[in-house]
């Protein structure tokens, strides 16, 4: 079972947050979701055994944190939830969805980190490649603030020569960083495009004007695979949710509205 946090009370929603940041990244969003609804804001395994400074297990991988995530809402007895999910936590909540379609009433993506679909479809085909090789030569190494810093600027989370340290979230990054030595682990999870084209629930797909190719092409291929995808576009980075949260608020609201009018 993995971390969480319950508050409000309603129809609930599950916040599943990016590899780095954390579940710190959604309590502004989940502070005002929760006046109306349930709001469970989970933790990723693999940022709990980073603040507890624990290694992580041999076989860790996406099934990990998807299982973990299936364990807690079982726990919690929900059985149907609208589903978000940030960058990692976006990867995470596609393959709960692709797995348990029938848990899922909404799935919102914010740039989830799912290259599988530019494998399967063959686009952005150099920009991954190299990108998989950028994540993989951090496994099994401790990864210094350097390294970490680096990460944020290819990440779209920053420009070179940013003063990384001046921003509020810095502390939770460097305390963080040792996650980067299982990101390579996101290139090893895979699955068909057939159950993406299948997956027939809403499906709003959110990534920032100024964001990386590889994370605008996996939004942009997610959007019009499903049989019910919307594309948002956000003014910002990989953060844009987090740049632009009223509207990215008012967006989601519309979304899970919408659906429960079908």
């Amino acid at each position: 079972v993995l971390l969480h946090e319950v508050k409000g009370q309603g129809d609930p929603i599950v916040l599943v947050p990016g590899g780095l940041s954390g579940w710190l990244s959604w309590i502004p969003h989940a502070e005002r979701l929760s006046k109306e609804r349930m709001v469970v804001r989970v933790q990723l395994r693999s940022i709990e055994l980073a603040e507890a400074g624990e290694p992580f297990p041999e076989d860790y991988g996406v099934l990990t944190e998807r299982e973990a995530l299936h364990a807690t809402v079982n726990e919690l007895g929900l059985d149907t939830f609208d589903l978000a999910g940030w960058s990692h936590g976006g990867l995470v909540s596609l393959a709960f969805a692709l797995e348990y379609p029938d848990r899922v009433r909404t799935l919102t993506l914010i740039e989830p980190e799912a290259p599988w679909i530019l494998r399967e479809t063959g686009h952005a085909a150099e920009t991954l490649a190299g990108n998989e090789a950028y994540d993989r030569s951090f496994t099994g190494r401790e990864i210094t603030v350097d390294d970490l810093k680096d990460f944020l600027v290819r990440a779209g989370l920053g420009e070179p020569g940013d003063d990384f340290e001046s921003l509020p979230q810095w502390p939770v990054w460097v305390r963080n960083r040792q996650v980067l030595s299982i990101f390579g682990t996101i290139h090893d999870y895979t699955d068909s495009l057939d159950r993406l084209r299948a997956l027939d629930i809403p499906v709003l797909a959110v990534k920032g004007t100024d964001t990386t190719e590889q994370d605008a092409a996996v939004v942009d291929d997610l959007a019009a695979m499903v049989p019910r995808g919307r594309l948002l576009e956000l003014a910002g980075g990989h953060a844009s949710h987090i740049e632009n949260i009223d509207r990215f608020l008012e967006e989601l609201e519309t979304h899970i509205a919408v659906s429960k009018m079908r």
